[in-house]
């Protein structure tokens, strides 16, 4: 199991490599890739830490435009 430090190192790895695709429709990103990685992490976290992962990984995606906010989301129904 990785510490809640690890963690923390190994998520802003994986959110450095995420392109800001609100300002760059043309980058390069590789989802299954990302999918890859963010599962590891899961994996290697201990149960009381998934939640903060699946957090964090949430709101990566979010700041990148790869998927809608809460509040996005609620104003588009």
């Amino acid at each position: 199991m990785l510490s809640r430090a690890e963690i923390d190192r190994c998520l802003d790895t994986l959110q450095d490599q995420l392109p800001d695709l609100r300002s760059d429709e043309d980058a390069d990103f590789d989802f299954l890739a990302f999918q890859a990685q963010a599962d590891r992490i899961r994996a290697d976290a201990a149960a009381e830490d998934v939640e903060h992962v699946r957090g964090r990984l949430q709101a990566m995606l979010e700041q990148a435009g790869l998927i809608p906010s809460d509040a996005e989301a609620e104003r588009r129904r």
